[in-house]
C-alpha cells in the first residue's frame, strides 16, 4: 500500500511539472523579430537570435519571467550577434535573460547604449550576461552616454567585456533617482573593464554608484570579482555616492585612478587588489563621509599622490552641503597590506574650505612595506582623531611610533596574469589593452621644396621624417593619423615650416590614430599677401576621439595672429598651468565656485589683450 502511494505521489508531480516542460517554447529568429515574439512568450520560453551583422537597431525589449523559468534571449553562436550603427537596446519587464550580444564599430544616437528601462518600465530581476561592447563611440569626444544604465531592483551584470570607451561619460551607472531603484541589490560581477584613456575632466568614471543627491539613500549594491585594467578616464574609477554598497575581490590592474568613496555612508571595500606597477597616478581607496569598512585589500606598486593616494583620507568642509566633503568619521581600515605604494595620506585635500580633520578613524593591524620610504604616512592635517595601533612596518629605517612597530613581515605573492583574468569578461571575447602600432623606425630625409603632406601621407607608422635646413611651404594642413617623428637633421639650423594656403588651416593636424614627436622646427605664421591665415601651428582635428600623444622639443613658433586662435590657446594654456599649479592632479575636482576667481582673470586678460572669442587652437 505505501509503495503504491508513493508512485501516486511521483506521478502526480510529474504531471504538475508537465505542463511546465510541455509549453515552454523555442524560437530561432532574427535580431529585429524579438520584440514581436517577446509579446508572447511565457516563462520558460527560450529565444534564440540567429547569427547576423544587425545595423541601426533601436531595440525595446519587454516581458515576464519567474524566478523558476526566466524568458531567455540568447545568440545562437555568441558574439556572432553583431549590433553596429545607431543601436541601443532597452529592457524591461520580470526576469529577462540577455546572452551573447556583440556592440561594436557604432554609436548611441540617442539615450545610453543598454538600459535596464523602456520608458517610464523598469527592469527587475533582469541579468545581462556575456555581452560584449566595444568601441562604441560617437564621432566626438565630448558627446557623452555610458554604455550601461541601471535601473529597478535586483538586476545583474555579470560576464560582460565593456571596452574601448573614448567619448565623455560613465562606463556603467547604477540609476537611484526613482524611489523604485533604490535598496536595489543588483550585483555586477566577473566583468572585465578595459583600457580607458584619461579624458581630462570629470565625468567619465569607468562605474559610479548614485549622485550626490543619493548620498544618504542606500544602493545596496554589490560590485564583485571584476576586472578593471587601466580605466584612467579620471581620478575615480569607481565612484560610490550612496550608501550601504559593497566593493569586493575586485581587481585594479594599473588604474589611473582610485575608489572612491565620494558621497554616503556605511559603504564596504574589501579583499580588493590593486596593482599599479609603478604607473603614475595609479592608485587606491579615497574616503570621505561616514561609517566605512576597509579591510583585507592588497595594494601594491601604486605611484599616486593626493587625490591618487593608495590610501586618502580626506578633510572636510564644515557643515558641508551632501554634494561638497562631508567628515570622514567612524571609519575602521584594518589588515590592509601596502606594498611599495608612493603616498599613504591623512587630511588630503586640506585647503581654505576643506579644514575639517578625521575624527573617530581607526587604522590597525595594517602592513606598510616600502624600503624608500621613511615614515609610513603623511599627515596634511592633525592626526588626533585617528587611532592607529598594531600597524606593521619594513621601510628605510627603523620606524617606531604610537600604533606601528618596525617587524619583518613576509611580502605577499600576486597572483599570475592568467589567474587575474580567468573568469573575467565575456568567454568567447579577447580582453586585451591596446597595443602600439609603431613599426621599425624608418627614416626619410627631406629636403626643401618637397610636398611635406604627399611625404608623409606615404610612410609607415613610425617612420622618422628628418627635415634638411631650409623653408617648407605648405598649401594645406600635414595630417598626422599614425605614430611619426619629424626632426632637423641639424638642431642648430631649424627648418622653417610656412602656410600660404588659400583656406585658412593649421599647419600640423593630429587626426585619430596619430601619435607626433616634432623636434627643432621652426613654423612661420606670418600672411603672405593673397593667401590665406594659418589657424595653428600644432592642432587636432574637430572630430578627434581617440588619445593622442604630442612631444615638443625645441621648436619655435613665430609671426601668428594675435586675435586668432594661437593667442586664446596660449593663454588657456597659461591659466590651466596655474590651475595645475595651485591644486595639483585634483584640480578637475574643484567644485565650480572655486573656479569662478580664475574664470574673472581670464576674461580681464582676454579682454585687455583684445583677444576674440572664436575659438582655440593652440599649437
Amino acid at each position: 500500500m505505501m509503495i503504491r502511494d508513493i508512485h501516486k505521489a511521483i506521478i502526480a508531480s510529474l504531471l504538475i511539472g508537465l505542463p511546465l516542460l510541455s509549453f515552454a517554447k523555442r524560437y530561432d529568429v532574427t535580431l529585429p523579430e524579438i520584440a514581436s515574439c517577446l509579446k508572447t512568450a511565457q516563462p520558460g520560453d527560450q529565444i534564440y537570435i540567429k547569427d547576423g551583422q544587425y545595423k541601426d537597431m533601436q531595440l525595446k525589449w519587454m516581458g515576464k519571467g519567474t524566478e523558476k523559468s526566466p524568458i531567455s534571449i540568447k545568440a545562437l553562436n555568441p558574439g556572432k550577434v553583431k549590433i553596429e550603427g545607431g543601436s541601443t537596446l532597452r529592457i524591461a519587464g520580470e526576469w529577462i535573460s540577455v546572452d551573447g550580444l556583440y556592440f561594436t564599430d557604432g554609436y548611441a544616437p540617442k539615450g545610453s547604449v543598454i538600459e535596464f528601462r523602456n520608458g517610464q518600465e523598469l527592469a527587475n530581476h533582469c541579468r545581462l550576461t556575456n555581452c560584449v561592447i566595444d568601441k562604441f563611440n560617437p564621432s566626438r569626444r565630448d558627446q557623452a552616454y555610458s554604455y550601461i544604465l541601471l535601473y529597478g531592483r535586483h538586476n545583474r551584470v555579470d560576464h560582460c567585456s565593456l571596452t574601448g570607451k573614448l567619448n565623455l561619460g560613465v562606463t556603467l551607472i547604477v540609476i537611484l533617482n526613482d524611489k523604485r531603484c533604490l535598496e536595489n541589490y543588483h550585483l555586477i560581477d566577473h566583468n572585465y573593464f578595459g583600457e580607458r584613456p584619461v579624458y581630462g575632466s570629470n565625468g567619465a568614471e569607468t562605474m559610479r554608484v548614485g549622485t550626490s543627491q543619493q548620498a544618504y539613500s542606500s544602493s545596496n549594491t554589490i560590485i564583485e570579482n571584476n576586472l578593471f585594467e587601466r580605466c584612467s578616464g579620471e581620478v575615480e574609477v569607481i565612484s560610490i555616492k550612496s550608501s550601504d554598497n559593497i566593493i569586493r575581490n575586485n581587481t585594479l590592474l594599473e588604474c589611473e585612478g582610485v575608489v572612491a568613496l565620494r558621497h554616503g555612508d556605511r559603504n564596504t571595500v574589501n579583499n580588493n587588489l590593486f596593482i599599479g606597477n609603478g604607473r603614475r597616478n595609479t592608485g587606491g581607496i579615497r574616503v570621505v563621509n561616514a561609517g566605512h569598512r576597509i579591510y583585507d585589500n592588497l595594494l601594491v606598486g601604486l605611484a599616486g599622490t593626493r587625490f591618487f593616494s593608495a590610501l586618502g583620507v580626506m578633510d572636510a568642509v564644515p557643515n558641508s552641503l551632501p554634494n561638497r566633503y562631508c567628515q570622514v568619521v567612524d571609519v575602521e581600515m584594518f589588515r590592509n597590506t601596502f606594498v611599495d605604494c608612493t603616498n599613504i595620506e591623512f587630511g588630503t585635500g586640506k585647503d581654505m574650505e576643506r579644514t575639517l580633520a578625521p575624527e573617530k578613524v581607526a587604522f590597525t593591524d595594517n602592513i606598510i612595506i616600502n624600503k624608500k620610504l621613511s615614515q609610513p604616512y603623511i599627515a596634511v592635517d592633525d592626526v588626533s582623531g585617528i587611532q592607529f595601533k598594531g600597524n606593521k612596518v619594513q621601510l628605510s629605517k627603523n620606524y617606531s611610533t604610537p600604533g606601528f612597530i618596525t617587524e619583518k613581515v613576509k611580502v605577499p605573492q600576486l597572483p599570475d596574469n592568467t589567474v587575474i583574468r580567468k573568469d573575467k569578461g565575456a568567454s568567447w571575447f579577447t580582453n586585451q589593452v591596446a597595443q602600439s602600432t609603431t613599426n621599425a623606425h624608418k627614416e626619410c630625409n627631406v629636403s626643401p621644396g618637397t610636398n611635406l603632406s604627399e611625404i608623409i601621407h606615404s610612410l609607415e607608422p613610425g617612420s622618422i621624417i628628418i627635415l634638411s635646413k631650409g623653408m617648407y611651404p605648405i598649401q594645406r594642413s600635414i595630417l598626422i593619423d599614425k605614430p611619426l617623428t619629424i626632426r632637423a637633421a641639424d638642431p642648430g639650423n631649424k627648418p622653417l615650416i610656412r602656410f600660404n594656403g588659400d583656406k585658412p588651416d593649421n599647419m600640423v593636424t593630429i587626426a585619430d590614430g596619430g601619435e607626433l614627436k616634432i623636434e627643432n622646427i621652426a613654423f612661420d605664421g606670418v600672411l603672405e599677401p593673397g593667401k590665406a591665415l594659418a589657424k595653428a601651428g600644432i592642432s587636432t582635428a574637430f572630430d578627434m576621439i581617440q588619445p593622442y600623444t604630442l612631444t615638443v622639443d625645441g621648436c619655435e613658433f613665430q609671426n601668428f595672429g594675435e586675435g586668432g586662435f594661437f593667442g586664446a590657446g596660449a593663454w588657456w594654456i597659461i591659466v590651466l598651468f596655474f590651475l595645475f599649479l595651485a591644486f595639483g592632479e585634483s584640480w578637475v575636482d574643484i567644485d565650480i565656485m572655486a573656479w569662478i576667481p580664475f574664470l574673472i582673470l581670464l576674461l580681464i586678460v582676454c579682454g585687455s589683450m583684445g583677444i576674440e572669442d572664436d575659438g582655440c587652437g593652440c599649437c
